[in-house]
């Protein structure tokens, strides 16, 4: 086996002679002695070389960062290690969901300001009352209602029901005159 002129970071860690066929060479260059003494302290050299014996050499280089990062957390946060940041990161990961879902929710109320134009047919005041069960489906591209958008929907509600009832109230009392004449006849 060829010797290499400059060992690599693992060799010169290990005082021994870096060779062609040495696994560590490829990931470990002289510059990276600081990685690869966190690894040696954490999980020691055999157990590392298995690793990377075992895995396909596509892998390895994902391997060996995921063993850096994870060794140098422990190292500073021998309790918690790497677990810590990955619950930070899935915090921040979730924060960021909420707000996509609000600024979904906003965008689809100012969608709203416009009316689609296949609106289905309003709903009768007869209709409503008859049936408590229907009542009118509010568009909002799958997004929840704010607050503000109820208060405008029950408005809006409330202004039709009240509309309906003014158109009934004339046609009631036309209905009684025209019953009085027919009585009288």
């Amino acid at each position: 086996m060829e010797e290499m002129s400059t060992p690599c970071a693992a060799c010169k860690y290990l005082r021994r002679k870096c060779t062609q066929a040495c696994v560590f060479a490829p990931y470990f260059p002289p510059n990276k002695q600081e990685d690869y003494a966190a690894i040696h302290k954490v999980f020691g050299a055999s157990q590392v070389n298995k690793i990377l014996s075992d895995l396909h050499p596509s892998q390895r280089q994902d391997a060996v960062n995921s063993l850096v990062y994870e060794a140098q957390t422990l190292l500073l946060d021998p309790v918690h290690g790497c677990s810590l940041p990955i619950y930070n990161l899935q915090r921040q990961l979730t924060d960021l969901q909420d707000q996509l879902q609000i600024s979904r929710n906003e965008l689809a109320s100012y969608n709203n300001i416009v009316p689609p134009l296949d609106l289905p047919p309003p709903i009768t005041f007869q209709q409503n009352n008859h049936n408590p069960m229907l009542m009118p489906v509010v568009s909002n591209y799958g997004g929840q209602l704010t607050s503000q958008q109820l208060h405008e929907e029950a408005q809006r509600v409330e202004s039709e029901r009240s509309a309906q009832v003014q158109q009934m109230q004339p046609n009631a009392a036309q209905s009684k005159r025209d019953e009085t004449v027919h009585d009288k006849r």
